[in-house]
């Protein structure tokens, strides 16, 4: 493997990962991927070749970095007081990269235990692979993971259908977890019961504090795509500056909103109204707009979001063919549903509306099919841009890529679009949430716990 210094170790974990740990590795002394006239300039192919050459005649073993295997010995922590015992154990956690950084609660074997309650399965059933380090996302360890985060035990069936969604492959979870990108796992949960069980935030400021359902599942999530999947800043995740996505942002559906006119988002992702389902969007930016609803109209509405969704572009076209989120608050959909216009008819003006000139699409690049790595151009979109720069080409490949629900509280209107990125085959992933057997002692014993939500009068 040839790589430039900082993915040195991403790419041991990786060789690591695909059983090729004596691998030959060449390392170029430079912090990104230098330019033609730099190769030229420095003789680097030349010198690369060389290192390349002694490359086939070496091996590399990188034992230092090693994944430990599982140990099952409990480990145990003192102190004086408790809080001291509990202090260790945190230093000890942050030490081995076991932490988010927010104070964690121990998980103690009946915790865990009280944790595997939330689920039927046993506790060796292997949910999903979380990668890059490929490590098996038991019910367990998925257990453990959502005791330190702070979870109830009426959380885990919420987990283990997160999990399942961001190890599908329809996911890409490996590309999300190393990429340079700024993208991260974007958490939405349709499903009135389920909703009022476990109290879930769905109206007023329903990404923000104050909740315990949607700040720990999310947390506990994090911590899984980190300690399960192995992935450590520097180490196998690669972003730049990071995101405040990468806490694992959890949303609710609100389902009162939709009077009965547009159905949940579980019915549009191929599930039944009794169904509950949480569903996985990579997501790189959350950008916000205001709208006033008072003189405002659908028009007027979808000209605006089609805006926020140009902006969102990739100049390489790079996001075609992948998903985006529209988050419309119960005021503006309001304005949507006093207009009796449907869900898939917002989807195709919305499609009709976010396109740009070809030269801007192709970015100085012979228009062709394969400028797009993870999804490949049709030849018609080719076609328009070879027969004129200036015609305009959708950045929505379908009106099903545009995924549209309604969340948060009513008074102001507010639209959010969640833009993906575009240098994975990332999709969208749904997943039935299944309680279990207990499900109705279980919730009972945990509902005080709930925060009081207010919600609109429907």
């Amino acid at each position: 493997m040839v790589v430039t210094k900082p993915f040195e170790s991403v790419a041991k974990f990786n060789a690591r990962a695909e059983g090729l740990s004596d691998i030959s590795l060449v390392v170029i002394q430079l912090t990104s991927i230098p330019l033609p006239q730099e190769i030229a300039a420095t003789n680097l192919g030349d010198k690369v070749a060389e290192q390349i050459k002694v490359g086939f005649s070496a091996t590399f073993l990188d034992s230092s970095t090693q994944n430990a295997e599982d140990s099952r010995e409990p480990l145990f922590f003192k102190g004086e007081t408790y809080p001291r015992a509990l202090a260790e154990m945190e230093k000890f956690f942050l030490q081995h990269g076991w932490s988010d950084g927010f104070p964690l609660i121990p998980p103690t074997e009946e915790a865990v235990n009280e944790m595997c309650r939330g689920t039927d399965l046993p506790p060796d059933f292997v949910v999903g692979e979380v990668e890059p380090g490929r490590g098996k996302a038991t019910v367990e360890k998925i257990a453990v993971n959502a005791a330190m985060a702070g979870c109830l035990p009426t959380y885990m069936p919420l987990i283990i259908a997160a999990v399942q969604a961001i190890t599908d492959p329809l996911f890409d979870l490996r590309g999300v977890q190393v990429t340079t990108g700024m993208v991260s796992p974007f958490l939405l949960v349709s499903g009135r019961t389920l909703i009022r069980d476990i109290g879930l935030n769905d109206s007023f400021s329903s990404i923000g504090p104050g909740w315990r359902a949607n700040s720990t599942i999310g947390r506990a999530i994090r911590l899984i795509m980190m300690n399960v999947g192995h992935s450590w800043p520097g180490k196998t995740d690669m972003k730049g500056f990071g995101s405040p996505f990468k806490f694992v942002m959890l949303f609710a559906e609100n389902e009162d909103a939709y009077r009965d006119f547009w159905e949940p988002i579980r019915i549009t992702e191929g599930f039944n109204r009794e169904h509950c389902t949480i569903s996985a969007m990579p997501a790189v930016t959350w950008q916000t707009i205001r709208i006033r609803t008072d003189m405002a109209t659908p028009d007027k509405i979808l000209e605006i979001i089609s805006h926020q969704g140009k902006a969102k572009s990739d100049k390489y076209a790079d996001n075609w063919g992948l998903d985006n989120l529209i988050i419309v608050s119960p005021t503006v959909y309001h304005v949507f549903l006093k207009a009796t216009m449907t869900r898939v008819e917002m989807q195709q003006r919305l499609c009709d509306l976010i396109t740009i000139p070809a030269h801007e699409f192709f970015f100085e690049k012979e228009p062709s099919a394969d400028i797009n790595l993870v999804t490949p151009l049709p030849e018609w979109l080719v076609q328009r841009g070879l027969q004129d720069s200036n015609a305009l080409v959708p950045l929505i490949s379908g009106p099903e890529k545009l995924k549209i629900c309604v969340a948060g509280a009513p008074g102001t209107g507010m639209v959010a679009y969640v833009s993906t990125w575009g240098l994975g085959p990332s999709h969208f992933a749904t997943k039935e949430i299944k309680v279990p057997a207990c499900w109705e002692s279980l919730s009972k014993k945990y509902c005080d716990w709930a925060s009081p939500t207010i919600r609109e009068e429907t």
